[in-house]
């Protein structure tokens, strides 16, 4: 009897123990599952399950990386979550930032002539000069020359800079409300020529804008820009790229400069190179306006999850996981407490029937 006993109560505290790690994992998979199902909500989500440990690991290895901008974006994720860095990692982070922006010299001018960014204030010197119309007008002269000649040419590159001409006019007209889409525009292509745009979304934009190019209005670039026809290029140029297709590409000019604006352009320049396409890309921006900052610390601790229909379904075992664990619980409590009821109040013995 005293095993039977034993072997109930160490069941019950081991239910017990088991809640502890299933019951806060459920209910945060109910939490998601019941609530609106969108990115942010997804990667709180995700987030939920990580430790201070988890934190503090990820920013050392971001240091070792020598990458300052992802450790301070972890740190400041940290410190919103509740799990603050240690107060020395914290001081070396500032000192690798420190460090770092001290690196930034002639790359802006070289990003400027050239429209290459083979890192950051390179790509702050290539948009600088999209911004004035410099970079979109070179980009079209050498495709147009290209295709005038018979080679193949870029057509997201020239669809991005017909794109980019066309914003520099509106925020000229518009007295700079167009800035942040025309230096989105301008950042993503400063990231296609610099090699560093993910090939699936590269592939995505690029059939767009392959889609809707006018080869005539090409030729009538080339010749107009041979002859210093600036006017006449910029004329053919509004042509170049049909509406709907021109509509695409400045949505992804307009999450790009959303990125930017909220979570810097490190953050940009790894999303563009890790979303497999424009609706994540989307997605992306979308977390930026809850996460700022502590944006790309989300896309390395949260992973790519939270954009995967997967993730519905690993809530929902969690979900299932903590149901049955209250059953359980409920059953086994329910068994414990009818053995203490019979011990403590045995059964009456049977009266003895006359015949």
């Amino acid at each position: 009897m005293m095993k039977v006993w034993l072997l109930g109560v160490l069941c019950l505290l081991a239910l017990a123990a088991l809640g502890l790690t299933l019951l806060p994992r459920g209910l945060a998979a109910a939490k998601l599952l019941t609530g609106p199902r969108d990115p942010v909500a997804a990667a709180e989500y995700l987030l939920a399950r990580r430790t201070a440990e988890d934190y503090r690991e990820a920013a050392e290895e971001a240091l070792f990386a020598k990458d300052e901008d992802l450790a301070a974006s972890i740190a400041a994720l940290a410190a919103e979550r509740g799990a603050p860095l240690p107060a020395e990692l914290t001081a070396r982070i500032t000192a690798a930032e420190d460090e770092a922006s001290g690196r930034i010299g002639a790359d802006a001018w070289n990003g400027f002539l050239s429209g290459n960014a083979p890192n950051e204030a390179a790509l702050a010197g290539a948009v600088a000069a999209d911004l004035t119309g410099v970079g979109d007008v070179r980009d079209l002269y050498n495709q147009a020359a290209i295709y005038v000649s018979g080679g193949e040419v870029d057509p997201l590159l020239i669809g991005l800079a017909t794109v980019g001409l066309g914003l520099t006019a509106a925020t000229v007209a518009t007295v700079g409300l167009a800035l942040p889409e025309r230096a989105g525009v301008s950042t993503l292509k400063a990231v296609k020529r610099a090699g560093r745009l993910s090939p699936a979304l590269a592939r995505e934009a690029g059939a767009v804008a392959a889609s809707a190019l006018d080869g005539e209005a090409m030729r009538l670039v080339g010749t107009s820009l041979a002859r210093l026809d600036v006017a006449g290029a910029r004329a053919a140029s509004a042509r170049l790229v049909k509406p709907g297709a021109a509509a695409t590409l400045k949505g992804l000019g307009t999450d790009v400069a959303t990125l930017g604006q909220n979570a810097g352009y490190r953050t940009t320049v790894a999303a563009l190179a890790t979303a497999k396409s424009a609706q994540e890309l989307g997605v992306l921006a979308r977390l930026s306006n809850r996460f700022g900052k502590a944006t790309r610390g989300v896309m390395v601790l949260g992973g790519a999850a939270f954009t995967a229909a997967s993730l519905l379904g690993t809530a929902t075992a969690w979900t299932l996981s903590a149901l049955l664990w209250v059953v359980g619980l409920a059953f086994a409590a329910e068994r414990l407490g009818r053995r203490i009821g019979r011990w403590i109040w045995p059964a009456p013995p049977p009266r003895l029937q006359l015949g």
